[in-house]
């Protein structure tokens, strides 16, 4: 399902915070307010919503939430201004969001597992000095590798070339 509506102000949102036009507490707000239906960012895969919702929206958050320190607000400016390549990911993301595809790639879980621990796990990380969190991180990466395989993963959210060049014919900021 694309919700073609949420979908033009995730990525209105985006752009405004990626060229430091609002501050990342500007940003939270908007996507609360337009997107999430009040949830932050990085707490959206809790809703019920997150479960039936456009395949994108999550992982789009979650890309979103590691683009700025969530701790203090600011805009993504000077010394906080994003790396080319990220701003070069997010155009493409924008691009994505901006047409009527649907997201093809399976969800991953990019978080660091550690995020989500139970406090069974706490105890046996402690008992095993560390190991079973380890364990758990090269697993994460291996899977991580495994996804990236699944398509074309240099022209993300796209699944495939043909996709993506069929896009930038309706490039939407250069009309």
């Amino acid at each position: 399902m694309v919700d073609t509506e949420r979908r033009l102000k995730l990525a209105l949102h985006l752009r405004h915070l990626s060229v430091g036009l609002i501050s990342n507490d500007d940003f939270e707000d908007n996507l609360m307010n337009d997107v999430t239906n009040g949830w932050l960012p990085e707490q959206y895969y809790k809703s019920k919503e997150a479960k039936f919702d456009d395949k994108i929206i999550q992982p789009m958050l979650e890309l979103c939430w590691g683009l700025y320190d969530d701790t203090r607000n600011h805009r993504l400016r000077g010394s906080d201004k994003l790396p080319e390549q990220s701003l070069k990911v997010i155009a493409r993301c924008i691009l994505f969001l901006r047409g009527e595809k649907e997201y093809e790639w399976p969800y991953f879980d990019t978080n660091s597992p550690l995020f989500k621990f139970s406090l069974g796990e706490i105890i046996l990380t402690i008992l095993s000095l560390g190991q079973y969190s380890r364990d758990l991180k090269k697993h994460q990466e291996k899977a991580f590798e495994e996804f990236q395989k699944l398509g074309n993963f240099e022209i993300w959210p796209f699944m495939n070339q043909n996709d993506y060049n069929e896009q930038l014919k309706h490039q939407p900021f250069l009309k």
